[in-house]
């Protein structure tokens, strides 16, 4: 667009006449009082009536204008009027009338001495003008006998006299592909390209970023609107369905989440985010099971039926039917970010209240529902509250989920969520499906450009107040305070937490680099001429405002490159409303990158606002949006011995330790502290697994035992995080701790400490650690196999089958239509079913399929039914199975179990290769069907000779499982199989061994040790533990070597 002219619009007038000029009055003498003028208070003395001297003025005025237009018509016919004429015939009405004029108002001509002097046709500015347009087709003569030269323009002649200030730094952007179309110079008769005029001014990079820049302009310029009415791109992405094994037992046992996300609170609460690189590679908008989860309880398992929302304390009520049904719907895009996000690289400084959140607690999808402001009116909410003008009124928002600390509730100003711009959203499909729990199924509030922590989950109840809301969670959290503020107690932290000015709403403005990734190794081999690579990463900005501007510097911040932005598809809400981030590249030279001091990024908003250099440090760990550096150093690989780039960011995610950052000198004095001082008492694993009860917690942290019992009455994520480690000897608890906690929560817990694991009890920490870490490392899925090892999925009853009056066979179909189970011979799966406080877990093995043959997408269980009484409630598992109606789900996990037949003879036993050609069986009730697994497999494989004696103790005959298949196998298998019944209570008809299990009865049933003998065992512990284990040790077996349980 042109600029706008400066136009000017005078009304002419012929000023006072000469004869006026002259009989004024000399106001130098006398006084100022006179009769026909105003004095100092605005009246004219000896004036009755003001305006009787209008005549005279308007004969003025009559004349002057004569005189103008006479000026002017003079002018206009080709008169030369010169400096006399225009000052005698433009009259000074300032003279005539000061009154009327400001006051330092100056006599202007309204002309130019130059058109009086130069331009007028004069004699002699004709001669002049004769002369000038002589020299000038001379001149002419002489340019087009020399090459034709363009002006120089002020960049060419800035880049030739400071080429330093100009050049520095573009060699570092990646050259493009028009090199190879530049036609050689100097070649005769051909037309030189635009790339070849290009080429004589910039560099091959920086034509490369010239044409990326023009690019970008018309992409920007052509960004559409969204007019709330699209789909999401990942609507159609496959859901998630399985559940984590971290997740069994907590109240959230019920709901899938993906092993993608890094876990930042342990195992409970869900506290998590993806992990960058996955974040980015999904694309703009983000997939729900990549979206980061801010959660502080369980999550409420709510219903769309019965669900339902409070408007103004009752005056309205809306089910999850009407909010659909009854409102107009919006479905837009919307970054969202935790206002926690990169808090752990202020951890690094200095331990703030909030856990380690990385880089990646932000995430953009699309969010359908109603907008708050429709909902507000129908229930009778005026668009303006009369008082609102001098008074502030607030919308608040309660969630249906029970924190420790009381129901999350928030607010927000009332005007801000009625006006329509704002997009407020009262959302119940993400991506175009139902909110996934997590999320707030069935419906959330959505502030678009808002912290995360403003959008409440599982919404319950709105309403409006002429005051703050003060419930805990919106004073007490989501807040930026002073950095002298270290604690949430004592009255200057009481005074600044319901403070309004520390509240975290709108969020702020925000840069990462995501590529090169935290761990990246590039070859130095690579840094060859031409080689390039793209740094890539986000951004985004709150409060609707576009990111205008990203830079990137790999010099610490001396010069910065230019990146390419990238934003979702129609971004802009209201023509200026920008709810989405964006993503960003810049490719460089590879071998610039290689020299790079570090790699850093920063973005600018609308309001040209950029990042700071520096964190600032609050207690809350809030908001943290300094420059985003990686660092690059020099290393070998550690096989090939080659060198190459290692990248690290500033930190991991949760307990990862991997950054470049590492904690100051304050946080190890700390944690120095923390660690010294504890009971000599020691306790063995045994002991302490023991203690894993509510009314008998115990943890175990660095080594250290503690009772955490009374803590569970009020620890602030509720007592299923710290249920979860109870009783348990491993390294997990330690790390989700230290990720968590800050100091003052170490001095609680010092105050609970009883002693210290035993030396055995810490090798076993650390043996365990590191083949978790290993079998991590190690597990590929498969995806023809259904059974996953650290994951739950849900099957099908198809079919309940009646063997005895207590004993059922059922029959289960396979998720997503795979075939195979994927279950080892004497391995089990573990079946799941969901409660509310934790998921209940029982180990079965299948009795089909046993060959691989027999995969067909099913498998069978034979469960016994232990059926309540006046005196018991009976078995859970078998209970709900057996009542359970055809079609319902069931969750499986697995394989579980250290032993897998490999067939003829051969086992694998911990993962090491064992064979045995003699094996007995030592089994009791239900034990019985890993060993019928066992025993099919053998006696079913053609060639396999392996010998089975079987011992199997039950109370009754009724009691005796797969009794009719184990007969039959018996049978058709004499000279290699033989079973041998115990019975505790028979009837009077039983013929067979009455008692219980003994060494007599084991040495006359069981193979004896010796070289290729193997005993195998699975019963009620009092047999195995008190019974049998005893009998075979004093008879030669040996535990590890020879003697294994199932």
């Amino acid at each position: 667009m042109a600029p706008i002219p400066h136009r000017i619009r005078v009304r002419q007038h012929l000023g006072s006449s000469q004869r006026e000029i002259q009989n004024e009055p000399d106001w130098g003498v006398g006084h100022l009082n006179r009769i026909g003028y105003r004095n100092r208070h605005g009246r004219i003395p000896g004036v009755t009536h003001v305006g009787d001297d209008r005549v005279e003025q308007e004969e003025f005025k009559r004349r002057a204008l004569r005189e103008e237009n006479n000026l002017k018509s003079r002018i206009k016919k080709g008169d030369l009027i010169n400096f006399r004429d225009a000052v005698t015939q433009q009259e000074d009405y300032h003279l005539r009338r000061p009154d009327v004029h400001s006051a330092g108002w100056r006599y202007v001509l309204h002309t130019s001495e130059d058109w009086i002097k130069n331009t007028e046709e004069w004699p002699a500015n004709i001669q002049k003008r004769k002369r000038e347009e002589e020299a000038k087709e001379k001149e002419q003569v002489e340019k087009n006998s020399k090459q034709h030269e363009e002006p120089q323009s002020e960049h060419e002649w800035k880049r030739q006299s400071a080429p330093e200030d100009n050049a520095k730094h573009n060699d570092a952007y990646a050259a493009g592909g028009e090199q190879g179309e530049k036609q050689a110079d100097g070649a005769k008769g051909e037309k030189k390209t635009e790339y070849d005029k290009l080429r004589e001014k910039y560099s091959a990079q920086e034509i490369t970023l010239l044409r990326t820049l023009q690019h970008e302009k018309e992409y920007i310029h052509n960004l559409r609107q969204n007019d709330g009415k699209k789909s999401s791109p990942v609507a159609s992405d496959k859901q998630l369905i399985s559940i984590d094994e971290a997740d069994q037992f907590s109240p959230d046992n019920w709901i899938p989440r993906s092993e993608n996300l890094v876990r930042l609170t342990g195992k409970h609460p869900l506290n998590c985010e993806p992990k960058l690189s996955s974040l980015y590679e999904a694309g703009l908008i983000t997939p729900n099971e990549l979206h980061y989860v801010r959660n502080h309880a369980a999550v409420p398992n709510l219903l769309w039926e019965t669900h339902t929302l409070d408007v103004e304390g009752g005056k309205l009520t809306l089910s999850m039917d009407d909010l659909r049904d009854k409102f107009e719907a919006i479905n837009i895009p919307v970054a969202l970010a935790c206002d926690g996000n990169r808090r752990k690289e202020l951890n690094m400084i200095k331990r703030s209240k909030g856990f380690n959140w990385g880089s990646g607690a932000v995430s953009c999808a699309y969010w359908k529902g109603a907008l708050l402001r429709d909902v507000l009116l129908a229930a009778g909410v005026p668009e303006k509250i009369p008082k609102a003008e001098s008074k502030r009124y607030w919308v608040n928002f309660e969630g249906a989920d029970e924190p420790s600390e009381g129901k999350y509730a928030t607010c927000i100003p009332f005007q801000y969520a009625m006006d329509a711009m704002n997009d407020v959203i009262l959302a119940y499909e993400m991506n175009d499906v139902p909110l996934p729990p997590d999320h707030g199924y069935p419906v959330r509030l959505l502030i678009p450009g808002y912290v995360g922590g403003r959008c409440v989950k599982w919404l319950k109840k709105i309403w409006t107040s002429d005051k703050e809301n003060d419930s805990y969670y919106h004073v007490w959290d989501n807040r930026v305070l002073p950095s002298f503020i270290t604690e949430k107690d004592g009255e200057f932290a009481t005074t600044m937490f319901a403070h309004p000015d520390t509240a975290c709403n709108e969020q702020n403005l925000n840069s990462v680099i995501v590529k090169p990734a935290q761990g990246e190794r590039i070859e130095l081999t690579r840094a060859r001429k031409g080689q390039t690579y793209r740094i890539q990463g986000y951004a985004y900005d709150g409060g609707g405002h576009e990111v205008q501007r990203v830079e990137v510097s790999l010099d610490g911040g001396d010069t910065w490159l230019y990146c390419i932005r990238k934003f979702p598809e129609a971004p802009i809400r209201h023509g200026s409303k920008f709810w989405t981030w964006l993503h960003w590249h810049v490719d460089v030279e590879i071998a610039h990158l290689f020299r790079a001091k570090s790699i850093t990024v920063r973005c600018f908003n609308v309001f040209k606002n950029t990042q700071p250099e520096r964190p600032s440090w609050n207690t809350m760990g809030m908001m943290n949006n300094c420059w985003y550096i990686v660092r690059p150093e020099i290393v070998e690989d550690s096989k090939s011995g080659i060198p190459e780039i290692l990248f690290r960011h500033p930190t991991e995610p949760g307990t990862g330790k991997e950054g470049w950052m590492q904690p100051s000198v304050e946080s190890q004095i700390a944690d120095a502290k923390q660690s010294v001082g504890a009971p000599e008492k020691q306790f063995t694993r045994e002991e302490i697994e023991k203690h894993n009860k509510e009314n008998d917690c115990w943890l175990v942290v660095d080594g250290k035992v503690y009772d955490a019992t009374s803590v569970l009455e009020w620890h602030p994520g509720g007592k299923a995080a710290v249920l979860g480690h109870a009783g348990k000897v491993h390294q997990d608890t330690s790390d989700e701790f230290a990720s968590i906690h800050d100091g003052y929560a170490y001095q609680k817990l010092n105050e609970c400490i009883l002693g210290v694991v035993t030396e055995k009890a810490k090798t076993l920490i650390k043996k365990n650690a590191e083949a978790a870490v290993e079998e991590k490392s190690n597990s590929q899925g498969n995806e023809d196999v259904a059974l996953q090892k650290h994951r739950w999925v849900p099957v099908r009853l198809k079919g309940r089958k009646e063997l005895s009056t207590d004993t059922r066979s059922y029959t289960f179909t396979l998720p997503d239509s795979k075939t195979t189970l994927g279950l080892h011979t004497c391995q089990h799966i573990q079946l799941g079913f969901h409660f509310a406080d934790k998921m209940m877990i029982r180990s079965y093995t299948p009795t089909r399929p046993i060959l691989s043959s027999e995969e067909d997408g099913t498998f069978e269980l034979v469960v016994k039914t232990y059926f309540p009484n006046d005196e018991q409630p009976g078995g859970a598992m078998s209970n709900i199975l057996d009542c359970m109606p055809i079609g319902e789900e069931i969750e499986i996990r697995g394989p579980t179990g250290d032993i897998a037949y490999k067939g003829m003879g051969k086992f694998d036993i911990e993962g090491k290769e064992m064979t045995f050609d003699r094996v007995t069986l030592i089994l009791g009730g239900s034990g019985i069907t890993p060993g019928y697994q066992l025993i099919a497999r053998i006696l079913e494989t053609k060639g396999d000779k392996t010998l089975l004696r079987v011992i199997d103790a039950n109370k009754s005959e009724s009691d005796i499982l797969l009794r009719e298949q184990m007969d039959g196998l018996e049978k058709d298998h004499r000279d290699q199989f033989k079973i041998t019944h115990v019975l505790s209570h028979p009837s009077e008809e039983w013929k067979g061994i009455k008692g219980h299990v003994n060494a007599d009865i084991i040495k006359e049933n069981a193979f004896e040790p010796r070289e290729g003998s193997v005993v195998f065992l699975c019963g009620p512990p009092a047999m195995i533990q008190k019974a049998a284990l005893p009998a075979l040790n004093d008879w030669g077996y040996k535990e590890e070597e020879n003697c294994f349980g199932f």
